[in-house]
């Protein structure tokens, strides 16, 4: 079913369905968009700036680069990649630009590669530009604001002690799921000092994973990809 995570409800509802048993979410951009160049998710070809998962919606990566003002590219490459050469990055970007806009993933990692010194990239582990491509990407998907919203709603899909299940891709993700989660399984919020609940509230998911579930050797040595996926449970009380 095509659609966005955050309108669950929506499309459960749409297909006659009330209550669900479980749900797993996956949060990783598929290897298929990955490897499809034309797609313009990946680095290592030359491809249209587009990263959008859903063809179907407006903005694109070309539309931010070449017409976001360098103080809110800065701002995405620091809060969605914690990239420490966001100002420089964005600063080559627009100096690109003035020039003739950026076309292409070529193009883009031809500015990171110009704001990043040539030392400071031997020394990545990885490619350089891998952080500027993965928080353009979060930005064209508005991937972490839907995340809340969505847990939320897949909480009040499930049936007593159907389970909620979601696998995440990078550190971000992960801490919002584990605050969503850990919200979601806390009871009274009173103060300490308070004798009696006066609050109310009640735990409406019981932890299943205090620690997320990562990949074991056998499965990086079969899917390298899975090296930063975690895994993290709840069930609903």
């Amino acid at each position: 079913v095509k659609g966005n995570f955050h309108d669950v409800k929506a499309l459960l509802a749409a297909r006659g369905v009330t209550k669900i048993d479980g749900m797993m979410i996956d949060l990783g951009v598929s290897s298929y968009q990955l490897d499809t160049a034309e797609r313009g998710f990946s680095y290592h070809a030359d491809a249209p700036l587009d990263m959008r998962m859903d063809q179907d919606q407006a903005l694109t990566a070309r539309e931010i680069v070449n017409t976001w003002s360098a103080e809110d590219i800065a701002r995405i490459l620091r809060e969605y990649s914690e990239e420490k050469w966001a100002v420089r990055i964005a600063q080559i970007i627009c100096e690109h630009r003035a020039q003739k806009p950026l076309e292409t993933t070529g193009d883009l990692v031809a500015c990171v590669d110009a704001a990043i010194p040539k030392k400071v990239r031997m020394q990545d582990n990885g490619h350089s530009a891998r952080r500027t491509f993965q928080a353009l990407r979060i930005a064209v998907n508005d991937e972490l604001g839907e995340l809340p919203p969505m847990l939320r709603a897949a909480e009040k899909n499930l049936k007593p002690g159907g389970r909620l299940a979601v696998i995440t891709f990078h550190s971000l993700e992960d801490r919002i799921v584990k605050r969503e989660l850990q919200a979601l399984a806390t009871g009274c919020t009173c103060p300490p000092e308070f004798p009696v609940c006066v609050c109310g509230k009640k735990p409406k998911m019981k932890l299943i994973t205090r620690k997320p579930i990562v990949s074991g050797e056998e499965e990086l040595n079969e899917n390298p990809r899975a090296r930063s996926a975690k895994l993290r449970v709840a069930e609903k009380c």
